[in-house]
């Protein structure tokens, strides 16, 4: 009988690798994948383990003919066309506990940056403007008494509002089912948007929220407000984005994810109240480990 095979889309910790290599032969691929290309290669593997930027759509969930497993090396599923794979009968598995505090932790780093003005005082430094007379360049905000408004309010929104407590934030979040908890306050989403000096978005880019945060919404937020976005891109509308910050309807926006992914060549990464990172919120040494062993033994594990 032929030895089970199994990809790794992209390079990740060799854990995977050697984990998977007790029952699978296994290729890792060092770029992403043409449609077309895709189509072929997927048709000789019985276990794929990926990433988010692989767009495994109809096309090639169909062109499958042995593939029986995904395993995703991300929180979301949103890269995953699940229908298709579940008229397949191919199991599809992610990593909903393990990237958690990273993503809670860049969250606030985000949040620090933007509220204490900290990339432009830097510049200031670096480019030798330091001036002693000037006591109040780059004034920010303390964070204590201001309210965070978190919307969604799981395992990474439920970090976040821990980690935000310690600064003596108040805390409201939104969520579309009811939720018990006696970390925050439960609001309509209306009310968290018009209220909250922080909106930060910790929701999955289902087709419901697609582009949420839209102009509408940030017509309605505190011009003095801040937006983070360590969800997925695709839930706040680029365009109104930068047309708010541009216009200083809100006053920043901190972002982790963009729509479109990678972002190049977009006038909003060129906004001085604008911080952008590329898609770092699990970028830890033992976030990224633990992804790979887990998403390996989501694999290994399948019944």
């Amino acid at each position: 009988m032929p030895r089970l095979k199994a990809l790794i889309t992209r390079n990740i910790p060799d854990v995977a690798k050697q984990l998977l290599s007790t029952n699978y032969q296994v290729d890792t691929l060092s770029e992403g994948l043409t449609l077309e290309k895709w189509q072929e290669v997927v048709q000789s593997y019985d276990a794929v383990l990926s990433v988010v930027y692989d767009k495994l759509t109809p096309e090639i969930l169909n062109s499958a003919t042995r593939l029986k497993i995904i395993s995703n090396y991300a929180i979301g599923l949103d890269n995953i066309d699940l229908p298709t794979a579940k008229l397949k009968n191919i199991a599809v598995y992610n990593l909903p506990d393990i990237v958690t505090d990273s993503t809670a932790d860049l969250t606030l780093g985000l949040l620090l940056t933007l509220a204490r003005n900290i990339i432009p005082a830097t510049e200031y430094v670096r480019k030798g403007q330091w001036d002693k007379g000037d006591l109040f360049a780059f004034c920010g905000q303390e964070l204590r008494g201001k309210t965070l408004g978190i919307i969604g309010f799981g395992r990474i929104g439920q970090a976040v509002a821990a980690r935000a407590s310690a600064f003596g934030m108040n805390i409201i979040f939104y969520a579309r089912k009811p939720v018990m908890t006696s970390q925050a306050k439960q609001v309509s989403f209306d009310a968290l948007i018009q209220s909250s000096d922080f909106i930060s978005l910790h929701i999955p880019g289902s087709a419901e929220n697609v582009k949420l945060i839209n102009e509408k919404v940030l017509q309605q937020m505190k011009p003095t407000a801040t937006l983070l976005n360590l969800a997925r891109g695709t839930v706040v509308d680029t365009q109104a984005l930068y047309q708010a910050l541009k216009n200083n309807t809100i006053s920043a926006a901190g972002l982790d994810v963009t729509d479109p992914e990678p972002l190049r060549d977009h006038p909003i990464a060129q906004l001085p109240n604008c911080l952008i990172v590329p898609h770092i919120g699990t970028t830890t040494d033992s976030c990224r480990y633990e992804m790979a062993r887990q998403a390996a033994l989501n694999i290994l594990n399948h019944r």
